[in-house]
C-alpha cells in the first residue's frame, strides 16, 4: 500500500501488485463458477455422476462465507484505523514472542 500524506489528507493508493492480487482475488470465484455450471451441463448431457459437482458447490458455497467474513473483518479492522502494514507488524511480533524460549 502506498500512503501518500499532503496537509490534512491522507492518501491509500494500492500498489500494482495489490491491484493484481485484487483482480485475480476478485474474479477467481466467478471463474470457478462458470466453469462449475460448463461441467454440470456436460455431465448431465452425458448422465455421470453429479455426487463431484455437488461437493464442488457445497465447497463453493463454503469458500464465498469465508470471503464474505475476511471482507466483513477486514473493513472493521480498516474503520479501526489498521493498515495490513500494522496487522503483520503485530503478527511478527507476537510470533517473535511465540519462538522465544
Amino acid at each position: 500500500m502506498i500512503i501518500r500524506r499532503q496537509g490534512g489528507l491522507t492518501e491509500f493508493i494500492p500498489s500494482p501488485q495489490e491491484k493484481r492480487e485484487g483482480v485475480l482475488r476478485d474474479h477467481t470465484l466467478e471463474l470457478l463458477a462458470n466453469l462449475d455450471a460448463r461441467m454440470r451441463r456436460i455431465e448431465e448431457r452425458h448422465g455421470i455422476s453429479m455426487d463431484a459437482a455437488e461437493a464442488f458447490t457445497d465447497l463453493m458455497a463454503l469458500i464465498r462465507r469465508e470471503e464474505i467474513e475476511a471482507g466483513r473483518i477486514n473493513r472493521e479492522l480498516m474503520d479501526a484505523g489498521y493498515m495490513h502494514e500494522d496487522l503483520s507488524a503485530v503478527a511478527l511480533a507476537a510470533q517473535a514472542g511465540r519462538n522465544q524460549p
